[in-house]
């Protein structure tokens, strides 16, 4: 039992997290707002463009998933030219190709899988950011919105018809970040110590199987915390911080071992894929700051061809006033009210939107 007073505020608070700040929640509400969330995450998707499949990262995942899944462990295929070592194929292993090899066996039509499977992205990225604001005591409309936030981001415009495989790292960010600072605050004793590394070992292989540079990208948040739990918030000494870090490096570690060994293997021997695809020079062409923190700013979204916008909605989010002047309000307002809340990770909160900022907008200007 710990007491942690500030001013004229004091929380009570058992186990490893802190007391909730705002009001609790009544009988049923959370099962009321879990399926809104939901409703907002499947019903719009199941709505797009029915009957109709997206070009979405491998077609043979709704061509023949289980013909994939056949391939995918082995990083030599004889199928392809006089044969090469596959790119990522390895990653769909878990949990992408199970997923479509399960829906089609099923018998789910294909555009209402992949409907699902975009659906399902969404609502565990709002799921993530919930368990998060708990994890910081946060309840009441604040936690609300910010998993809305997230969630409807147009940030997932970038992927969610192309590669929605790289979406899995944005999914999972939440989810890292508060096993994280669950990890450095529980005080459990044996076995029980090892649940929070295993949770994080286990998100880890969820969310990166295939592309390591979105799960880096993605794990910057959650070390980040580290420093600031124990110089700045001092809540917990270095000591049982490195205990945390090295459980959850070993698990994490040993339990990716499969993916990241055929990483090697096609990084060592396969074709250098970014040398003719999304070279520095490409990918750094919109990387500028007011695009980043609308959410956007990822090359591919900009562009177009004789038949049309690359991606749709890239159109809408760069010709239409209206919905230009809404992308930027929202990130204005979010900093509006960053200067005006009394919150105690107010600072965290803004270094990592500073931090994510500067290393999207990265090489630009070339």
């Amino acid at each position: 039992m710990t007491i942690v007073a500030r001013g004229r505020a004091t929380a009570t608070t058992t186990g490893d997290t802190p007391g909730p700040s705002g009001p609790a929640p009544r009988p049923g509400s959370k099962a009321v707002g879990y399926s809104l969330l939901a409703l907002l995450a499947y019903v719009p998707a199941l709505f797009t463009a029915p009957g109709k499949v997206a070009a979405d990262t491998k077609q043979y995942l709704y061509l023949d998933p289980g013909r994939l899944l056949e391939r995918a462990p082995s990083m030599w295929d004889p199928n392809i030219g006089l044969g090469t070592v596959t790119h990522q194929n390895i990653g769909y292993l878990f949990p992408m190709g199970p997923y479509y090899w399960l829906m089609e066996t099923l018998g789910s039509p294909d555009w209402v899988a992949q409907r699902i499977w975009l659906g399902s992205l969404l609502f565990f990225a709002g799921l993530g950011v919930l368990y998060l604001m708990r994890t910081l005591g946060v309840r009441g409309p604040g936690a609300v919105v910010g998993a809305l936030a997230f969630m409807l981001s147009p940030y997932s415009l970038h992927y969610a018809a192309r590669i929605s495989v790289i979406l899995l790292p944005w999914a999972g960010l939440a989810w890292l970040l508060a096993i994280m600072i669950r990890a450095l605050r529980a005080t459990d004793r044996g076995w029980r110590s090892w649940r929070y590394p295993a949770a994080f070992a286990v998100v880890v292989q969820i969310v990166g199987g295939v592309n390591a540079t979105a799960l880096v990208f993605a794990l910057i948040a959650p070390l980040m915390w580290v420093p600031y739990a124990i110089w700045v918030r001092r809540e917990v000494d270095w000591r049982r911080a490195l205990v945390a870090l090295l459980k959850i490096g070993t698990l994490t570690l040993f339990t990716s071992l499969w993916w990241l060994a055929g990483l090697w293997v096609q990084g060592a021997y396969g074709i250098n894929i970014l040398r003719y695809t999304e070279t520095v020079k490409t990918v750094s062409t919109a990387g500028v700051a007011p695009e980043v923190l609308r959410g956007l700013g990822y090359w591919f979204f900009y562009g177009g061809d004789k038949l049309g916008a690359w991606i749709e909605p890239g159109r809408s989010y760069t010709q239409h006033l209206w919905l230009i002047a809404v992308g930027f309000a929202v990130p204005a307002l979010a900093f509006l009210a960053a200067a005006g809340t009394r919150w105690r990770h107010r600072g965290t909160a803004i270094a990592l939107v500073v931090l994510g900022t500067v290393i999207a907008v990265g090489a630009h200007p070339y």
